[in-house]
């Protein structure tokens, strides 16, 4: 169980940085497609290169969400809430 949480712990914790770089880099993508030439082959090379690294993060960001997902399901059925606690403050 303490695995399960440490593997939670670390997807959370690079999920927020992955979101972050593929918002970054869609828009430096915009902005490579928006002041290149479509002849230009260093601008094609730019786009093309900035395309794989947000199709990268955004997979990765996917990934680590989805690692995240399983963990808190596994965890939900290795820690049933058994009985009830009992309710000792009304108990006169």
């Amino acid at each position: 169980m303490t695995f399960i949480i440490a593997v939670m712990s670390f997807a959370n914790f690079v999920f927020y940085p992955l979101v972050i770089g593929t918002i970054i880099a869609v828009i430096i993508e915009q902005i490579f497609r928006a002041t290149g030439n479509e002849d230009d082959p260093n601008a094609v090379r730019n786009v093309i290169l900035s395309m794989g690294i947000r199709k990268y993060l955004y997979r990765q960001a996917w990934l680590f969400n989805i690692i995240w997902f399983v963990g808190y399901a596994i965890l939900l059925f290795v820690v049933r809430p058994g009985q009830g606690m009992p309710d000792m403050i009304w108990q006169g």
